[in-house]
């Protein structure tokens, strides 16, 4: 079985219940996230979340999955795909490092028989990733008191 992993990971200056209340605000991903748009689910765990991955010059990549991992404040996973074909399991994780900083862990684990057929296009991936952690960064550090 083939495998790739895209792991990237952010320091934001906040506590890990404010990361969580922008990362699980799903209706507001279109006005900061650049990776993920339309994210429709329940968040409770074995719920569908259906959602499209932006892509430069091309219509959202739209995909299902299920949540897999959910504890408030630390993780939420899902994974989706075909199971031996191509899958991934996507991750998002809050490490707190003090009261008010965290290290925001973000990244992906693929694998399947035809992912050396995608393995191209995934190692141009990992900046979307990184893109979306700027932006979660800059959205909850944002532009109150304590960051100015």
């Amino acid at each position: 079985m083939f495998t790739y992993d895209i792991q990237t990971n952010i320091e934001i200056e906040s506590s890990a219940a404010q990361i969580w209340q922008v990362l699980t605000d799903f209706d507001s991903y279109s006005e900061w996230n650049p990776m993920l748009a339309n994210v429709h689910t329940q968040l409770e765990r074995d719920t569908t979340v259906r959602f499209g991955v932006l892509r430069d010059d091309a219509n959202p990549l739209k995909l299902k999955a299920r949540i897999t991992t959910l504890r408030t404040a630390e993780e939420l996973v899902w994974r989706g795909g075909a199971a031996g074909v191509i899958s991934g399991e996507h991750y998002f994780r809050i490490e707190q490092l003090n009261e008010r900083h965290c290290r925001f862990h973000h990244g992906e684990h693929f694998k399947g028989l035809l992912l050396p057929l995608v393995k191209p296009l995934l190692k141009r991936a990992p900046s979307l990733y990184e893109a979306m952690n700027s932006a979660l960064k800059e959205r909850v550090e944002g532009p109150g008191p304590e960051h100015q």
